[in-house]
């Protein structure tokens, strides 16, 4: 399981970026089970976690202030982004392919931040493996919404051609929303391996993109996961 450099140097915050492989009921026994549960639409709906186990129906993103509740964002080339407050009080996670981020939900948690009196200046952030531009071909449609919509540089939002660099895009817009401090793996979901210095191995994770044909929708998914740990001492 990767984890963000960024993220690894807040303390009391766990996180962690799944492959196809990993088991996170293994991984986090305290905290997957009890894990709220959101049903990704690609959309910018940001949901407030109270509760552990909470179901918060049709949303894009989540936020808490609780201790052992862990988010959980699945992806299969979209982009799992994981925040958390710089003291390690509050965490995010946010599911954005590109239509979430054309719909604009970096804006829509910057806004919520606003309306809980933060800025965005006080969190980090992390981007997960995702659909690289080394494979990512979408359409010149695509391309256009995203640079005109939001005005993203052609070169940021597909630097080869019609090849769209979703994590560039994602990384454009926290800075632009005024998070400084935002790293992004540069694995790709399409063609990275487990074997990567000979090319060989099997796929380490999940692609919509590359398997649509064969895959299991809502099975063939990789975990990204953030929580502020269970045993976090709120006083220090």
């Amino acid at each position: 399981m990767l984890t963000s450099p960024a993220l690894d140097a807040i303390v009391g915050v766990i996180h962690g970026f799944g492959s196809r492989d990993d088991d996170m009921a293994r991984l986090f026994p305290d905290y997957w089970p009890q894990r709220p549960i959101q049903h990704e639409r690609h959309g910018t709906r940001i949901a407030i976690i109270e509760r552990a186990g909470e179901d918060c129906g049709e949303a894009d993103g989540m936020f808490t202030e609780l201790p052992g509740a862990m988010l959980a964002i699945a992806t299969a080339d979209c982009a799992p982004v994981l925040l958390a407050r710089r003291d390690g009080t509050a965490v995010a996670a946010l599911h954005a392919g590109w239509r979430g981020a054309s719909a604009g939900i970096v804006p829509q948690f910057a806004a919520l931040l606003a309306a809980r009196g933060e800025q965005p200046a006080g969190w980090t952030a992390a981007i997960g493996p995702t659909a690289g531009p080394c494979c990512y071909e979408v359409s010149d449609d695509i391309i256009d919404s995203l640079r005109e919509r939001h005005g993203i540089d052609t070169a940021v939002v597909s630097p080869g051609g019609r090849r769209l660099d979703l994590a560039g895009v994602v990384r454009w817009q926290l800075k632009a929303a005024g998070f400084k401090k935002a790293d992004a793996a540069p694995e790709c979901t399409i063609c990275h391996r487990q074997g990567i210095v000979d090319k060989q191995g099997a796929f380490a994770f999940h692609s919509y993109r590359r398997d649509r044909a064969t895959r299991s929708p809502g099975v063939d998914v990789q975990w990204s996961v953030i929580a502020i740990a269970a045993t976090r001492d709120r006083t220090s």
